[in-house]
């Protein structure tokens, strides 16, 4: 099943990715509704179907297009179960990321919060079966992929990515160095691509910071950020049969890209509404956190973001990436994003 050409937009992309990713979780929801306790289910329906972007599962999508080729039914069905996966997973970090003892936030997407729907012991335990269930989902992509899949996923949302980086934010270290994400999610797994490439791609990324003192704060959004937006992109690229050096160099794709959003999340909570988010806005100012506004001001956070658009693009070569057109498109998203 052909579902995007070669050259679609971004936007085909996003309302594929959008309804066939809703359409799946509302599925997946029904089930879990007939056979955990109710409130449970009503938890986990309540955050998981909350309206969104679904900006990870859109990249799994991306990901698994991003060399070209056909959509068969079984590739469909593999890029689908990867970004319920991922979209689990973030929205189990979204929840407990909410709670009173980590960001303590009243509102999201324009809703309560799940513990202000239900109470805080309901919201973990949602988020707990959360992240249970996408990895029982991965498990059901095609034996021969699930297992890099699994690897990705559990990498990246674990102590060396994501809840390394909201450590890392709820106690800042300075003396934080940066990660490399593709190394670190698939070590030992690159069997067929150089050292020597991996290291002289790693140490463009390693050498891009914007400043020594900035590191420990590049280090904890690559984590906590970065880390499943490249996971999304390497798990579809995965499921797409992409080339080991496809898959690495969408992970540091992945790796810039994540630090541009957080950057631009940085610059949306100084400067929008609540209204405008959906969601409380100026609070990590409030709360004396580290962000790029307060180290750098407005204007130099904005042209670090498009230093970081040249990079990323540099890691998607045309003659590598037959749809590298939306790739192009998905970093002026980013850039230019409003909420």
């Amino acid at each position: 099943m052909e579902i995007l050409k070669i050259g679609a937009s971004l936007e085909e992309w996003r309302e594929v990715a959008l309804r066939l990713t809703n359409e799946r979780l509302e599925s997946v929801c029904d089930e879990v509704g007939l056979e955990c306790p109710p409130r449970l289910s009503e938890a986990m329906r309540y955050a998981l179907l909350a309206p969104g972007k679904r900006f990870r599962p859109l990249l799994v999508f991306l990901g698994a297009g991003a060399t070209g080729g056909v959509f068969s039914n079984a590739r469909l069905e593999d890029t689908l179960l990867a970004a319920c996966a991922i979209e689990m997973i973030h929205t189990y970090s979204l929840i407990h990321d909410d709670l009173p003892s980590m960001d303590d936030d009243d509102l999201r997407r324009g809703r309560p919060t799940c513990h202000k729907k239900f109470d805080e012991a309901t919201a973990i335990l949602a988020g707990d079966a959360l992240q249970t269930l996408a990895f029982e989902t991965i498990l059901k992509i095609t034996p021969s992929r699930a297992t890099r899949c699994g690897r990705i996923l559990s990498r990246a949302a674990g102590a060396f990515g994501m809840v390394g980086g909201q450590m890392d934010d709820v106690a800042f270290r300075e003396e934080a160095r940066r990660p490399i994400l593709p190394l670190g999610i698939l070590h030992g797994l690159f069997e067929d691509l150089s050292r020597e490439f991996q290291e002289v791609r790693s140490n463009v990324l390693l050498n891009s910071s914007f400043d020594v003192d900035l590191v420990p704060l590049e280090s904890m959004q690559d984590r906590k950020t970065g880390a499943l937006i490249a996971a999304a992109l390497m798990m579809g690229a995965t499921v797409g049969d992409a080339t080991e050096e496809q898959i690495f160099r969408l992970g540091l794709f992945g790796q810039y890209l994540g630090l541009m959003f957080q950057i631009t999340d940085d610059l949306l909570d100084a400067t929008s509404t609540v209204e405008e988010m959906g969601k409380q806005v100026q609070k990590d100012d409030d709360k004396g956190k580290i962000t790029w506004p307060a180290r750098l001001g407005l204007e130099p956070s904005r042209r670090y973001v498009q230093t970081l658009r040249e990079l990323a693009i540099a890691e998607t070569p045309g003659e590598l990436f037959a749809n590298r057109e939306a790739l192009s498109q998905l970093l002026d998203y980013v850039c230019e994003r409003k909420k």
